[in-house]
């Protein structure tokens, strides 16, 4: 066997893995994650049996993914490889990564702990849903390039980290709904983009807790007749206000994080969705 890096050309071979388990991945979905990151591939005979990944958003946090394993491999110890070689690479950033109850047990013994849960809605078909009422001067639109830095701004007040990367791939290829007020100031921002079976809605970050679902809504309004996905933390929204359009709960995850040294953070904004569990 080989421990290698992982390189573009093996977006096949990693969305092979991920189609053993089910898992929505497309070969394009691959190709971005190779785009915005990095990692580690496990070879025998020249096939990859193993990958794991990185993307790196600021000197003190990452998040980690598509921990994949060969069904043929498993229990030989080679997550358990690759997931070192790849804590090696970032020795004291803040690891962040949502495990499978499977995958959980080995993440424990790698020095990870739970901080919370992440649960994922769907709907094959999302129903007309109508725009919400907004208060007067409000307004639910587009973001522009121009609006940047402000969009990387509520997501550092939301996590410490500006993403400044998945912000210039969302507004150059895909969609992000933000919510203004009356002086045209960012209360909430939600990425929109393909991934797997249709639309994932994330990440989604707003300043108030008490409007988050003024602009999610907004966001459904715009995918009806969509499979849309939801990766959500329940505290901020509730199962029921989901249900009522159609999306309903099919997993749950576990939120794990290996603390490493970051700098004191008091979040002033809501983290309310990711945009996938693998980028967070």
């Amino acid at each position: 066997m080989q421990l290698r890096k992982l390189h573009y050309t093996d977006a096949a071979a990693g969305f092979r893995l991920t189609q053993q388990y089910g898992w929505p991945h497309r070969l394009v979905d691959w190709q971005l994650l190779l785009t915005l990151g990095e990692g580690y591939a496990i070879e025998h005979d020249g096939q990859v049996i193993g990958t794991v990944m990185a993307w790196c958003w600021d000197e003190h946090h990452a998040s980690v993914g598509v921990v994949v394993v060969d069904k043929a491999w498993q229990g030989k110890g080679i997550g358990t490889q690759l997931m070192l070689a790849l804590m090696a690479d970032y020795p004291e950033q803040q690891l962040r990564l949502h495990a499978t109850p499977q995958g959980a047990s080995l993440y424990t013994k790698l020095g990870f702990a739970p901080c919370g849960m992440l649960s994922q809605f769907q709907t094959p078909q999302l129903p007309t849903i109508p725009s919400p009422e907004l208060p007067e001067g409000y307004q639910v639109r587009l973001a522009t390039d121009d609006q940047r830095p402000q969009l990387a701004q509520l997501a550092y007040c939301a996590t410490g980290m500006k993403r400044p990367q998945l912000y210039d791939y969302l507004l150059r290829e895909q969609r992000v709904f933000i919510l203004t007020d009356q002086q045209g100031e960012i209360l909430g921002s939600i990425g929109c983009h393909r991934f797997g079976r249709g639309f994932s809605l994330g990440p989604y970050y707003v300043k108030d807790s008490g409007i988050l679902t003024l602009l999610l809504q907004a966001a459904f309004s715009c995918l009806a007749g969509e499979f849309v996905r939801l990766d959500i933390d329940e505290q901020w929204v509730s199962e029921a206000w989901l249900t009522q359009w159609a999306l309903q709960r099919v997993d749950v995850l576990q939120v794990m994080v290996r603390a490493g040294k970051v700098p004191p953070f008091t979040p002033t904004a809501v983290h309310v969705s990711v945009m996938t569990p693998a980028l967070g």
